[in-house]
């Protein structure tokens, strides 16, 4: 009951400001395999029944996989990315089933193992192995998965505030597990919303722009965007504490050399978990990010950009104290 009042408190809240920024159920949705502002490095291939779209920057380097977090797509890489490729890095980024331009099937799993499933098949299918695999968020804590389960796959893995430990989840995770949330999510979904959560994610909030709230928006429209966010949080709240114990068992066990990426001022996934993550990897190095939040690969492209190609290529990195 009290779950119950809360949500429906807080849609009582939010409808006036839905209604008045005309969002909700006006939203125009884009169908399945349209791909807005598509240029020559947005690709689809179906594998199965699921239409995957990546990005892919070629070059004749080392192969880069960059993998997204919760409800973000191939976009957050787009600064990133070519500074990789200029540096002769053929570079791949992955929409997830459920997120950007991938297809958003009703019927399928979206807990965290079976998103990893899905992106070792795809890798099987581009014929990837021994990439330098860098994941953000939820894709980092498939990126760490990965390499446990599927070490062929993994030859160095860039860790970006991933999610890994059990620890309270955002407000926008949250409100996903409450009753009626797909329908409260169509009633109230705008722009605002992106804007709200990408300032919880920035640490400097004045820098994010609206060309970046209009990429996540259109994302977000596509078919059945709004209920595989929702299908994902539900699977992290319900299945992550399971999950995470399994791996953590195999934790100590691994060898993959890994850098760590913390934003400083992360609000989602604070840096003591950074520093618990340093203690916990065997071949782990920290690298903090001052005055950055949740998504370094955006608000901070450049020195995280230069942080994967220093490691890549061997050179030395400064790293983080572990306070104590």
């Amino acid at each position: 009951m009290k779950k119950h009042g809360l949500g429906f408190t807080v849609l009582l809240l939010l409808l006036p400001l839905a209604v008045s920024t005309g969002c909700g159920l006006f939203v125009r949705h884009i169908p399945e395999g349209k791909i807005l502002n598509q240029t020559s490095k947005d690709h689809f291939v179906r594998i199965g029944s699921v239409n995957y779209h990546y990005v892919e920057y070629p070059a004749d380097g080392e192969d880069v996989f960059l993998l997204h977090g919760y409800a973000s797509s191939t976009y957050t890489w787009e600064k990133v990315a070519p500074i990789l490729n200029k540096a002769g890095l053929h570079v791949w980024a992955l929409d997830m089933k459920g997120f950007g331009w991938s297809d958003k099937p009703r019927d399928a799993k979206y807990d965290p193992v079976s998103l990893m499933e899905d992106v070792n098949d795809w890798m099987d299918y581009m014929g990837l192995s021994k990439v330098t695999f860098v994941g953000n968020s939820l894709g980092g804590g498939i990126a760490f998965m990965m390499a446990i389960d599927h070490p062929d796959k993994v030859k160095r893995l860039v860790l970006i505030d991933p999610a890994i430990y059990p620890q309270k989840p955002p407000l926008v995770i949250r409100m996903s597990t409450w009753p009626g949330a797909v329908f409260t999510s169509k009633l109230i979904f705008g722009r605002w919303m992106i804007r709200m959560n990408l300032h919880q994610v920035y640490y400097h909030r004045d820098w994010v722009t609206k060309e970046q709230v209009n990429a996540y928006y259109d994302r977000l429209r596509t078919e059945n965007a709004l209920y595989a966010t929702i299908a994902v949080a539900r699977a992290i709240v319900e299945t992550n504490p399971v999950t995470i114990e399994k791996y953590a068992e195999k934790m100590h066990e691994m060898k993959t050399h890994t850098l760590l990426i913390w934003g400083g001022e992360d609000r989602w996934i604070p840096i003591k978990n950074g520093y618990r993550l340093k203690k916990d990897l065997p071949n782990a190095i920290l690298a903090v990010i001052p005055e950055c939040g949740h998504i370094p690969q955006e608000e901070k492209p450049a020195e995280t950009a230069t942080l994967i190609k220093d490691f890549i290529m061997g050179k030395p990195i400064k790293e983080a104290p572990i306070p104590g």
